[in-house]
């Protein structure tokens, strides 16, 4: 988990409370960011648009967010910050599952540039029959015999030398 006192900490402090101005504060008054998801490119120059690009990430949405998991690296220059959040959309609504790393440059303390990358939202998991589809693909030859005309495998015990 974070440690609240470096920027990668404060970071995911800012998006586990839902307080999105504070990662404004964190950036340089020049950042460069740019964020890739499936829904597009997203590029800011300052704080207050980084904020609220990830604002718009993690909407809609009320109440705390739940982190699941996180890892960060930090030192004076640089740091990287990886996590996976899930929060409710609605109170009835089923949990949204982010999975963002952050790959930044820092100087004096503040994000002087950030690099996201974020495969989406992730909301459901289906159930999936791997055989079949590996099966569709001729990854697994042709499908399994039925009992008559399966091969008998059987243990042997090996001989002690």
């Amino acid at each position: 988990m974070s440690t609240s006192n470096t920027v990668p900490g404060k970071l995911l402090a800012a998006i586990k409370s839902r307080k999105f101005a504070q990662i404004a504060r964190l950036c340089a008054p020049k950042v460069d960011f740019h964020g890739w998801t499936p829904t597009g490119h997203w590029a800011a120059e300052d704080g207050a648009t980084v904020a609220k690009i990830v604002e718009a990430w993690f909407s809609p949405g009320s109440g705390a967010n739940t982190v699941v998991w996180s890892n960060e690296t930090a030192n004076s220059k640089a740091a990287t910050l990886e996590y996976e959040v899930s929060w409710l959309a609605q109170p009835d609504d089923q949990p949204r599952v982010l999975r963002e790393a952050w790959f930044m440059t820092l100087k004096e303390g503040r994000i002087t540039s950030a690099r996201v990358y974020c495969a989406g939202l992730h909301t459901e998991f289906p159930e999936v029959d791997l055989d079949k589809q590996r099966r569709s693909k001729g990854l697994l030859g042709p499908a399994p015999a039925t009992k008559s005309t399966a091969p008998t495998v059987r243990a042997v015990a090996a001989k002690a030398p």
